[in-house]
């Protein structure tokens, strides 16, 4: 059994482009929903956020989802030929729209597909690759006459008896403009998506650096800071230029809301001592009230 990659486009709107031209944000929480539903014993983990047009396609245990107003695409890989007239009623019924739209491509035969249903009701379906016709249901769309009559022909087309009088692939992305509105390609629209991995892998953390003078709470520079400090002295004396601090990402150190680095005779210095001072305070009069307690309990 093989396998390829399908691209479902589930249509509750006339302009499919238009919640994505206008940068209506794709909706993570429908996602996250939807593929519970697909895979409800499974742990889904986070790939990020990218757009469709532009990235790899979906690869073994992968699910691309974006969700707009009246739009939602989503991308898998299926373990079996492509033969967009058996697709499952899974992804058929899996959102509410009245227009199911498949894209299929298999790389390593060569066979590209694409399929309509309207209100469960299939209208048109085509898979094949240069030299065959892997299946032909409906009756061919106004958008395909071109090809069928021969205005797009294969570049090899002379060298193979069997060769079909246009690219499978190509009438593919024809039906991708005809039903979108657009092409999915990289310089085309961009399409946002929530990649996600079924497969068991970790999740994908978006880390950010922080930022801001690392200082520590008892009002002192940071080592961050002391070796900055240091080594920029020092390369202002010989000429040279200020290595990189080793702790520039210790986390603990930094206080993104402090502004500046604190000094000792810095009003920096001074607020965080006494912010410092009071919740000394306090700590320790806490800690004496609960050894009161626990005294007069014995």
């Amino acid at each position: 059994m093989g396998h390829h990659v399908a691209t479902f486009w589930y249509l509750g709107t006339d302009d499919p482009s238009a919640p994505i031209r206008s940068g209506h944000p794709s909706d993570p929480g429908f996602a996250r929903r939807l593929l519970s539903r697909l895979y409800p014993t499974v742990t889904v983990a986070s790939l990020g956020m990218f757009p469709l047009n532009r990235s790899a396609s979906t690869g073994p245990g992968e699910v691309y989802v974006g969700s707009y107003p009246g739009l939602t695409v989503l991308q898998t890989q299926l373990e079996q030929p492509v033969l967009p007239s058996a697709t499952d009623e899974t992804w058929l019924r899996l959102v509410e729209a009245p227009t199911v739209l498949l894209f299929s491509h298999d790389p390593d035969d060569g066979v590209s597909g694409f399929a309509r249903w309207e209100s469960g009701r299939l209208v048109r379906s085509f898979a094949g690759a240069d030299d065959r016709i892997v299946e032909d249901e409906g009756m061919p769309l106004p958008f395909e006459r071109p090809y069928w009559a021969g205005e797009f022909p294969l570049d090899s087309g002379a060298d193979t008896p069997l060769a079909l009088p246009f690219a499978p692939s190509s009438l593919l992305h024809a039906a991708h403009r005809d039903w979108l509105g657009f092409d999915l390609s990289p310089g085309g629209l961009d399409v946002p998506v929530h990649g996600f991995a079924t497969d068991g892998r970790r999740e994908v953390r978006q880390r950010t650096a922080p930022t801001g003078a690392a200082v520590h709470v008892v009002g002192s520079p940071g080592r961050a800071e002391l070796h900055a400090a240091n080594t920029r002295d020092a390369g202002t004396g010989s000429g040279g230029g200020s290595p990189s601090s080793p702790y520039a990402e210790d986390d603990y150190e930094r206080g993104p809301l402090v502004p500046a680095v604190a000094r000792a005779s810095s009003p920096v210095a001074g607020a965080v001592r006494r912010i410092a001072g009071v919740v000394g305070d306090t700590v320790r009069r806490a800690g004496g009230a609960m050894n009161r307690r626990l005294a007069n309990r014995r």
